[in-house]
């Protein structure tokens, strides 16, 4: 492995564990969002295609993402107060880790024919939903809110970026086509989406700070999903509950209740 992979600390599965029981007000929430988001079109979609060049459609607009996301981290680092000093080594390793990924990810595109050469990226046009994910990292480096960015990015956007790359990551080696950019990021990923929540502090849910926190980490995973489905053509921008439940599938499902047993009455 590259220095990338293993500048990440190994998971310390007890601590996970016990940050997971002691914020549960915030996990559960956005352990049930990013479950529904694996069950969604663009996995089904991931899990058919035939060759690395199928998946090249993903990667350009991946790697904008990619190469986009450690600028926001290191706004964030720029721009905190001095009362926020202690959260310096926090910011500077997650950008420092995250900033050759693209750069990973464009030798995987060239090796495989995505690009013809490195300029050839300049012609690619972000979608609107990725330019929106991005966008609310920025957001949240201009507003300075802590707790916000940790339970929003750190455990949301990080949460479902481990879930991606743990689909894509053995599909593409199934291709012959695996690459160190999506290995580093099944354990990263996974790392990034516990190690701020001991920097969060606890929330009753009901509470409104609690209730602020829980719909920022759940717009984040919105965004991520209406992101993932725009780089292969479907328009979809899922809503979450409280409790992170799919509120569209709910509605879908109720409706459906409604019919059948308006037809079953009509039968009657």
């Amino acid at each position: 492995m590259g220095n990338a992979f293993a500048a990440y600390e190994k998971i310390d599965q007890e601590k996970l564990a016990q940050l997971s029981t002691r914020h549960a007000w915030i996990v559960e929430p956005i352990f049930h969002a990013s479950s529904s988001v694996l069950n969604m079109p663009f996995f089904s979609w991931v899990k058919r295609i035939q060759s690395p060049q199928e998946f090249g459609r993903v990667a350009v607009q991946l790697y904008y993402h990619s190469a986009t996301f450690p600028k926001a981290m290191g706004l964030m680092l720029a721009i905190g107060g001095m009362s926020e000093n202690y959260m310096m080594t926090f910011y500077s390793k997650h950008a420092f880790n995250e900033a050759d990924h693209h750069e990973m990810l464009m030798k995987w595109m060239l090796k495989h024919g995505i690009l013809s050469s490195r300029s050839e990226i300049n012609t690619v046009i972000p979608t609107i939903e990725t330019n929106a994910c991005v966008n609310y990292a920025y957001q949240m480096a201009l507003e300075q809110d802590r707790d916000k960015w940790l339970v929003g990015l750190n455990s949301g956007i990080e949460r479902c970026s481990n879930d991606f790359f743990r689909v894509v990551a053995p599909k593409l080696h199934s291709l012959g086509a695996g690459d160190e950019y999506f290995d580093v990021h099944v354990e990263a990923d996974e790392h990034h989406s516990i190690m701020g929540l001991e920097y969060v502090p606890e929330h009753d849910p009901n509470s409104f700070r609690g209730r602020q926190l829980i719909i920022k980490a759940l717009e984040g995973i919105s965004l991520w999903a209406a992101m993932l489905h725009s780089w292969i053509g479907i328009d979809l921008l899922p809503k979450f509950d409280l409790s992170g439940n799919w509120i569209t599938l709910n509605t879908a499902n109720a409706l459906s209740n409604k019919k059948t047993e308006e037809k079953e009455h009509e039968l009657v």
